[in-house]
C-alpha cells in the first residue's frame, strides 16, 4: 500500500525512459560500428545485405546477444510511448524506431572492413525492440513492481534534473560492467611505461600508485556527492551510498562470473584502488556537512581532477592480454568493452553537465 504522504505528492511526470532510450541508442550504436575506424568503401552496393539469402551468416550467440541487447532499448521506448499516450501504437513506434537504429548502423557497418553487414541481425535486432517492449507490460505484474515505483518517489527528487541523473547513476553502473577495470578505478591491464618515461617524483611506481589510488578517491567521492544530491532526504544518504558500493560489487561479481576465467575471478580487485576508495569515505563524513550548492561545486572539480588523473595515466590497455582472462572471443569482447568504456568516459562528462544545472536550479530557487 502506497503511504498517505506519498499519495498527497503530485510527483512529476518521468523523463527516465526517454533518457534511458537515448543513452542506449548511443552505446548501441558505438558498439556496432566499434572501432570506429577503417571507414572506405568496400565496393558492395549500397543496402546489398538487405537482399541476402537468410540466412547469409547466422551464429545463435550472436543472434541471441543482438535480441538481449535491443530488448532494454524497447522497453525504454515503449515506456515513454505509453507516457505520451500512444496506445498500442507505442508498440508499434517501438518496433519502427528499434528497426531503424538497427538498420543505420547496418548500413555504416558497409564501410566498415572488419564488420559484416546482415540482415539477419537486423531481424534480430528488431526481434529484441519487438520483445523488449513487452517487459514492462509483464513487469507490471510481479510482486514488487509498486513497491519499487514507490521506492523512486520516496527517496529520490522529482523533476526532469533528478530523472536525468538517475539514468546516469544506471549509466556509472554500465561503466563498472567491465570486470578488467578496477572498481571506481581508472586503468585496464596495462602494456608498460611508455618509453622515454619521466616520473615527476624519483619513485615511478610510487607516483602510479599515487596516480590510481587518487583518481579512484577522487571518483569515488564526486560519485558519493552526485548519489547525495539526488536523495530527498540527507538521511538516506549512508544507506544509499552502501547500497551503491554494494550494487558495484555485484555487478562487478556477476559479470567476471560470466566473463573471466576462474583464475582472474578476481582481477579487477586491486588494493591501491581499495584505499582510494577509503579515502574518499573519509573525505565524504566531512562533505555531507556541507550545503549541498557547495557539494556540488565541489564535484565539479573533483571530476575535473579525475578526468586530469585519467589524462596523465602513462599506461594503456593490452588487448592481447586482456584476452587471455576473458572466455568470450576477441570480437564480442571488443563490443563488450567499447559500451563499458564509452559509459565510463561518458559519466564524468554527463557528471559536469548535471552538477552545473543543478546549481543553476538551486540558484533558480533562492
Amino acid at each position: 500500500m502506497f503511504s498517505v504522504s506519498y499519495l498527497s505528492r503530485h510527483p512529476a511526470e518521468s523523463r527516465i525512459p526517454r533518457f534511458v532510450a537515448f543513452w542506449l541508442s548511443l552505446l548501441l550504436l558505438t558498439a556496432g560500428l566499434f572501432p570506429l575506424q577503417g571507414w572506405q568503401d568496400t565496393g558492395v552496393p549500397f543496402g546489398a545485405f538487405l537482399g541476402y539469402d537468410w540466412p547469409y551468416y547466422f551464429s545463435r550467440f550472436d543472434f541471441g546477444l543482438n535480441i538481449v541487447a535491443f530488448m532494454p532499448l524497447g522497453a525504454a521506448l515503449w515506456l515513454d510511448g505509453r507516457r505520451r499516450r500512444l496506445g498500442w501504437h507505442a508498440w508499434l513506434r517501438t518496433v519502427l524506431l528499434s528497426a531503424a537504429l538497427s538498420l543505420l548502423i547496418e548500413l555504416l557497418q558497409q564501410y566498415l572492413p572488419n564488420r559484416n553487414a546482415s540482415n539477419v541481425d537486423l531481424l534480430a535486432n528488431t526481434l529484441g525492440g519487438a520483445l523488449g517492449a513487452l517487459l514492462p507490460v509483464w513487469g507490471r505484474k510481479l510482486p514488487f513492481a509498486a513497491a519499487l515505483f514507490r521506492w523512486r518517489h520516496q527517496v529520490f527528487r522529482d523533476g526532469p534534473l533528478a530523472d536525468f541523473g538517475v539514468v546516469l547513476l544506471l549509466l556509472w553502473l554500465i561503466g563498472q560492467t567491465n570486470p578488467a577495470t578496477p572498481l571506481f578505478g581508472i586503468v585496464l591491464l596495462p602494456t608498460g611505461l611508455p618509453q622515454p618515461f619521466e616520473s615527476p617524483i624519483t619513485d615511478p611506481a610510487l607516483f602510479l600508485r599515487l596516480l590510481e589510488g587518487g583518481g579512484a578517491a577522487l571518483h569515488f567521492t564526486s560519485v558519493g556527492i552526485f548519489l547525495a544530491t539526488l536523495l530527498q532526504r540527507p538521511q538516506h544518504t549512508l544507506r544509499a551510498m552502501l547500497i551503491m558500493a554494494t550494487g558495484a560489487l555485484l555487478v562487478k561479481g556477476v559479470m567476471a562470473g560470466m566473463l573471466l576465467k576462474p583464475a582472474a575471478f578476481f582481477s579487477w580487485l586491486n588494493v591501491t584502488v581499495v584505499v582510494g576508495q577509503v579515502l574518499g569515505w573519509l573525505v565524504l563524513a566531512s562533505i555531507f556537512r556541507l550545503p549541498r550548492r557547495y557539494q556540488a561545486m565541489l564535484a565539479i572539480l573533483l571530476l575535473l581532477g579525475s578526468e586530469v588523473v585519467s589524462y596523465y595515466w602513462p599506461l594503456t590497455a593490452n588487448p592481447v592480454a586482456m584476452l587471455q582472462l576473458f572466455r568470450w572471443s576477441m570480437g564480442h569482447l571488443q563490443n563488450f568493452n567499447a559500451v563499458a568504456d564509452l559509459a565510463a568516459d561518458l559519466w564524468p562528462l554527463a557528471g559536469l553537465v548535471y552538477f552545473s544545472a543543478y546549481l543553476y536550479q538551486r540558484w533558480r530557487a533562492t
